[in-house]
């Protein structure tokens, strides 16, 4: 009843702690759901950490019953979204609640009064503070495991969106890719016959101080160009830049970066990573004291393989740089023992991006959703 359930800002580190751990009672016994690492889910909600927050604001939500967190939400204004697109839009992210349509009521109406307030006209989601975050609820492939970076939710978030007049404002799908035995033979020749119109090399990074030092900038400068007039993007700032290198590049492995260049122009790039879903729901949020020995295990174990982001400088498409990416990766895909890999999101009308699965098996597995509504 809606008398039992209160909504309470979250304002201390208890609060916080409570917001980021519900998942892990809700969904303590789905196989499919994949823990994040509590750590770092706390660290993207403090603006001294985080530089979202430079040009967004957030206020968090908890619902309670009974002294106990049943749903929590995210209200956010990014103003950079606001300057980039000219649209008074809020969001709401990190959405999760009980199976109660009154507590998801409850929890996006203080969403939208709380962006209302902030002047906003129509509020999306679910959203985060940038499109690296978390983007869109699950509608579709409720029955894969999603990678890390992969949209999780019940089936009946939906309903509950729609009964409050929420609608689709834009889809994003994902592929699963059946790595050949071996490189088709027209791939191949593809590739060498862009190679020498273009001049164009595909290399890999040769260590990861020289991918964090060298390559990093250049990766976030050709991302910048290149997602600048796809759907809720807006310009990474330096200081996230910064932030993103620091905290993920030097993490991977360089072999499962590709980069194009044109002479000594970085003009392309895709990262990918060995699937890492099962390590972290083994490592159950933690990373000691024994989280992140699955995480290294699988990291060479794993036979999928994630892409994570790609990007091409507009006045480099359609040149077939991306077959020739796609095909290095492909390489080294083959020699670490790779399955499949999964493509992660990508919107559902961005052929440039789909096109780099054309000349693979592919299948569309799994389809998540961002919402609207006028305020």
């Amino acid at each position: 009843m809606a008398h039992d359930i209160t909504i309470e800002p979250v304002r201390s580190a208890r609060d916080l702690s409570e917001f980021v751990r519900l998942p892990f009672r809700l969904y303590r016994n789905d196989p499919l759901w994949i823990p994040q690492i509590i750590a770092h889910e706390k660290a993207q909600f403090d603006p001294k950490r985080n530089p979202a927050f430079e040009t967004a604001r957030a206020q968090l939500f908890r619902a309670v019953r009974d002294g106990r967190t049943v749903g929590r939400v995210a209200a956010i204004v990014s103003d950079a979204f606001i300057e980039r697109w000219g649209r008074k839009c809020g969001r709401f992210g990190w959405f999760e609640c009980e199976n109660d349509p009154e507590i998801a009521r409850l929890l996006l109406s203080a969403a939208e009064e709380w962006v209302a307030g902030q002047g906003m006209t129509e509020i999306s989601g679910p959203l985060g503070f940038t499109d690296n975050d978390a983007t869109g609820l699950l509608i579709e492939g409720f029955d894969e495991l999603p990678p890390i970076a992969g949209t999780y939710n019940p089936p009946w978030y939906r309903g509950f969106l729609e009964g409050l007049g929420y609608s689709k404002e834009v889809d994003y799908v994902e592929y699963r890719i059946t790595v050949p035995q071996e490189l088709p033979e027209r791939v191949l020749k593809l590739a060498e016959h862009i190679a020498k119109r273009t001049g164009i090399r595909v290399f890999s990074p040769e260590s990861r101080k020289v991918l964090v030092r060298v390559w990093g900038p250049k990766i976030f400068e050709v991302l910048n160009r290149a997602y600048a007039d796809l759907y809720g993007t807006t310009l990474l700032t330096d200081a996230q830049i910064d932030f993103y290198i620091n905290s993920y590049l030097g993490q991977v492995d360089p072999s499962f970066i590709k980069l194009a260049a044109d002479g000594d122009k970085l003009v392309g790039f895709i990262i990918a990573m060995p699937n890492l879903s099962r390590a972290f729901q083994k490592a159950r949020g933690r990373l000691f004291p024994f989280g992140f020995v699955h995480i290294l295990r699988d990291m060479k174990r794993s036979d999928v393989l994630d892409f994570y982001l790609a990007g091409i400088l507009p006045e480099y498409r359609n040149k077939g740089i991306d077959a020739m990416m796609t095909m290095e990766m492909g390489r080294t895909a083959l020699e670490r023992g790779m399955k499949f890999a999964e493509s992660n999101h990508e919107l559902e009308d961005n052929t440039l991006i789909q096109s780099m699965w054309k000349l693979y098996d592919r299948r569309l597995h799994r389809r998540s959703r961002v919402f609207t509504r006028k305020l």
